[in-house]
């Protein structure tokens, strides 16, 4: 068991790494790890991310705040959708088969995958209307950063994000970011803002998981351990890399994941 554990702080380094560099909470690569390499039930490995997650996005987002590159108003704007929808999203899990459970996953995962490879691929439309809000910011290099701030589209879209993130585990950034960004945030302050937005979804979805008995405490333990590690190193190395090459090899990788979930749970695979 040691070894297994040991094999989990590694992938969670790893996995920690490339969620802070691309802004999301590592979700749509924690489950199939768990799911494939460590053999976890569909709801247990959901819970386990999502209680992973929390841990990598706090250090992440102590990290980003002391960038000073987080939109707080944005953030909670998307913060309280997003708790509310994630424990609906958590408890909807009771009612779900652990086969059809990994079906909507793979799904999310496929288009997940294509929007990293094909970033123009219409997931998320901006909603520009209604009440709206100017702010700005001013990060530790001094650049000055505007951004309006429309209260119905990140409300909706935080609704989407968090119920999402607690019925597939996922930490709701691959929604987060692309709603900042069109919203016409920079992409390295929509991803410093989304990670305090999933810290927070995924303390209410871990809470829901908790209650259902979906985690294992060891797992998340090294998977943890890791993520932290890895979320300080992303965070710091972050502004100075371009996210797109990486998105594009995760992209491929989530293609080929979901693709083998979708055949092994619809009896193409033994």
């Amino acid at each position: 068991m040691m070894v297994e554990y040991l094999l989990g702080l590694i992938i969670g380094i790893l996995i920690g790494i490339i969620a802070a560099l691309i802004g999301v909470g590592g979700g749509f690569l924690y489950v199939p790890c768990l799911i494939f390499i460590f053999g976890l039930e569909p709801r247990i490995a959901i819970g386990t991310s999502l209680s992973i997650i929390l841990f990598t996005t706090l250090s992440g987002g102590i990290a980003y705040f002391r960038q000073k590159r987080i939109f707080f108003r944005s953030a909670v704007c998307l913060i309280v959708p997003s708790m509310i929808f994630s424990v609906l999203g958590a408890w909807s899990t009771i009612f779900i088969s652990d086969r059809l459970l990994a079906v909507i996953f793979s799904v999310v995962l496929l288009v997940i995958g294509i929007k990293m490879i094909v970033p123009t691929f219409p997931i998320i439309s901006p909603i520009r209307f209604g009440p709206y809000h100017d702010e700005k910011l001013r990060d530790f290099s001094s650049s000055g950063v505007k951004n309006r701030l429309y209260y119905i589209h990140t409300l909706i879209w935080g609704a989407i994000a968090g119920y999402t993130s607690g019925l597939t585990g996922i930490g709701g950034g691959v929604i987060n970011v692309p709603a900042l960004v069109i919203g016409g945030m920079p992409i390295h302050f929509a991803v410093a803002t989304s990670t305090v937005v999933i810290l927070c979804t995924s303390i209410s979805a871990t809470a829901a998981h908790v209650r259902l008995d979906n985690i294992s405490l060891p797992y998340t333990a090294a998977f943890s351990a890791g993520a932290v590690i890895g979320a300080q190193i992303g965070a710091k190395i972050a502004p100075g890399i371009n996210p797109d090459n990486l998105k594009s090899i995760v992209g491929i990788v989530l293609l080929i994941t979901s693709i083998s979930i979708l055949m092994q749970n619809s009896g193409l695979i033994s």
